[in-house]
C-alpha cells in the first residue's frame, strides 16, 4: 500500500476535477491518499472544502507527491508554503510527478519548472509512472490511470 500526497493549486474546479482522478485512481490501487489544496490567503472555495493546509508531515509521509498546477507563472502567495517545506530538504526515495491543466505531458510552464526544480533539489525523483495510456484516451481517465500506478507503486 502506498501513500500518495496530491497537493494542487486551484481557484477554479478543472484542476480540482484532474486531482479528484488521480486520488480516485490511487485508493482503486489500494493507495492511501492526502489531497492539500494551494490557495492565497482569502481564496474562494472549490467544489470541495476544507483539504487542509499541506505541513511537513504530509512530505514525509508521502510516497509519491502530484503536485497540479493552474496557473502557467508563479503564484508566490500559493506555492510559497510547498516551496518553503521542499526547501527543507531530507526527502531523498520519493517520486513526484507535475500536471497542469493540459495533464502530466502538457506544454512545460514557468510554474511546473520551478516547482520541479524545487521538488529535485528536496531529493525527490521528478518524472511520470512508466504508462501514460493510449494517445486520444480521455484526460481524466489518463490522471486516474496515473494515480492507480502511483498508488501501486509502479514506476
Amino acid at each position: 500500500m502506498s501513500h500518495v500526497l496530491i497537493v494542487f493549486q486551484s481557484n477554479t474546479q478543472p484542476i480540482e476535477r484532474l486531482a479528484l482522478a488521480v486520488a480516485v485512481g490511487a485508493v482503486e490501487a489500494e493507495g492511501l491518499i492526502r489531497l492539500r489544496r494551494l490557495a492565497a490567503p482569502g481564496a474562494p472555495e472549490v467544489g470541495h472544502q476544507s483539504y487542509g493546509t499541506i505541513k511537513r508531515a504530509d512530505l514525509e509521509w508521502a510516497q509519491t507527491i502530484v503536485v497540479g498546477l493552474e496557473h502557467a507563472e508563479p503564484v508566490a502567495d500559493e506555492l510559497g508554503p510547498l516551496l518553503e517545506l521542499l526547501s527543507e530538504g531530507g526527502l531523498d526515495g520519493k517520486r513526484a510527478w507535475v500536471f497542469t491543466e493540459a495533464g502530466p505531458a502538457g506544454e512545460p510552464t514557468a510554474a511546473q519548472a520551478l516547482v520541479e526544480g524545487a521538488l529535485q533539489e528536496a531529493g525527490i525523483l521528478v518524472g511520470l509512472p512508466e504508462a501514460l495510456g493510449e494517445p486520444g484516451d480521455l484526460l481524466a481517465d489518463t490522471m486516474k490511470s496515473l494515480g492507480r500506478l502511483s498508488g501501486a507503486l509502479i514506476w
